[in-house]
């Protein structure tokens, strides 16, 4: 394969598992040029990264928590990655716990510290200053709202915690 200058998208998976989304960054094509990039992942699960990390030897990979990252080593990575990269553009992946909010769970209670996951990207967004932010959920994702002390979602609080999530969003990225 030739060395590829046209990468367009350099992308940072948080909560990557065995790198079945950075396959399909990474297979993206534009007139058989090499359009994208994964440069780095994260994820807690050891075993995760070591799948990862053995399907995609050629990112950096973070074992950890994201809530508990330094993030510093990424910031200057990305940066750097940028500056190899002229043109291109930085992409934050996040492919949040869906299990949390997905109609498929049932009427099971809802954990609450997995569905605040979504508010320690706020970090990422304001450090990492991406160009694109991808989240990848379930449709519930957008019904995020407060639960009970039982974990059940109380319904008229549906949506409530996705629209200030989504505000403070868009306020990091202006």
């Amino acid at each position: 394969m030739r060395k590829n200058n046209k990468i367009k998208l350099l992308y940072i998976d948080l909560f990557c598992g065995a790198g079945g989304t950075s396959t399909g960054v990474e297979s993206a094509t534009i007139n058989k040029n090499k359009l994208a990039k994964v440069i780095a992942c994260v994820n807690h699960d050891k075993n995760a990264i070591a799948s990862h990390e053995a399907n995609h030897p050629n990112a950096l990979h973070y074992t950890e928590d994201i809530r508990t990252l330094d993030i510093t080593d990424l910031v200057e990575y990305s940066k750097k990655m940028l500056k190899k990269y002229p043109g291109s553009y930085l992409v934050l992946w996040a492919s949040l716990e869906c299990t949390n909010f997905s109609k498929a769970k049932g009427g099971k209670s809802r954990d609450a510290d997995s569905r605040t996951l979504a508010e320690h990207l706020y970090r990422y967004i304001n450090e990492l200053n991406p160009h694109f932010i991808q989240i990848e959920n379930v449709e519930e994702f957008m019904s995020w709202g407060d639960v009970t002390e039982h974990g059940k979602p109380i319904s008229r609080d549906k949506g409530k915690l996705y629209l200030r999530w989504l505000k403070h969003c868009v306020l990091l990225s202006d």
